[in-house]
């Protein structure tokens, strides 16, 4: 595990208040300058997407992007439509502008639905931009396993971003851990926005708050019992797991990310990473953000 295997998230560069971060700290941050410092400290790879409000152009204007790994995506297509190829083209050329960049290095669709997936006008869209070199992979980020089974199986997709976390290794389990695909798979939701350990709005902002506290309080004891704070038990778990190109972290605080790379050197004891298991392999709905 290196330094490379960490992928900023830029969702917060243009919407701070994203996910159930800390409010400890809410002086306003320098982002050319925080950019910069990611940089220095290793992590050379980010994650962006024309969703995440103006984070392209931020990105774009605060690093060399033609020196560093991004990710961007597409998103607002519809099914059955022959004029998505152009529309793709175009969404693809504003996030290279605004970046700064010759190409993608992956090009998600945001879109999860099966119907977007296996759009074959979608489909000739993608295959449209790597004949023009303006993406080197294409992508999907999916949330349920009939669209990761889907993208495993169907040759338009080089990499498929699943949700990765100490509640839900059932992605893990079903499709990396037990089967020898050649996709690249990429890891997000780690700390799953937040609330693994930042709790204060739970109770009043998601759905099912009791039975999330609850296994909560099984994974305080497991990292009681690990002598680990529940942040670098949560982070050394998933960073332990093979066959994960790069893991998608999202913060905007360089104390916090140098922690983040100092729990990849954290060896946990086998038995804690079974009882991480046992609780995590069981599918929860809560363990999905869409469903708060």
């Amino acid at each position: 595990m290196c330094r490379d295997n960490l992928c900023l998230g830029t969702v917060k560069l243009d919407n701070p208040n994203y996910g159930y971060s800390s409010s400890i700290n809410k002086e306003p941050v320098n982002y050319k300058e925080f950019l910069e410092n990611v940089i220095k400290i290793g992590i050379n790879k980010f994650d962006t997407s024309p969703r995440y409000g103006n984070s392209e152009s931020i990105l774009g204007k605060a690093i060399d992007s033609n020196d560093s790994f991004i990710s961007s995506k597409i998103d607002n297509l519809k099914i059955n439509d022959p004029n998505s190829p152009k529309i793709m083209l175009t969404s693809v050329n504003n996030s290279l502008l605004n970046l700064r960049k010759d190409y993608l290095d992956i090009c998600y669709l945001h879109q999860n639905e099966i119907q977007i997936l296996s759009d074959p006008y979608i489909h000739e869209g993608l295959e449209l931009l790597k004949d023009l070199n303006l993406i080197d992979k294409s992508g999907a980020s999916v949330y349920s396993f009939n669209e990761c089974e889907y993208c495993i199986n169907s040759e338009i997709f080089d990499c498929i971003q699943i949700p990765l976390n100490i509640t839900d290794t059932s992605f893990f389990t079903n499709f990396i851990k037990n089967t020898n695909s050649s996709k690249l798979f990429v890891a997000r939701s780690l700390l799953l926005q937040g609330i693994l350990v930042n709790r204060d709005l739970i109770k009043t902002s998601i759905r099912s708050a009791e039975d999330i506290f609850v296994y909560l309080n099984k994974i305080d004891s497991v990292a009681k019992k690990a002598d680990l704070s529940v942040l670098e038990l949560c982070l050394a778990f998933i960073f332990s797991l093979p066959d994960i190109d790069h893991y998608i972290i999202g913060s905007t605080s360089i104390n916090n990310l140098l922690h983040n790379i100092k729990c990849m050197g954290i060896i946990l004891e086998p038995d804690i990473i079974d009882s991480i298991f046992e609780l995590s392999e069981i599918k929860k709905n809560w363990s999905n953000p869409r469903n708060w």
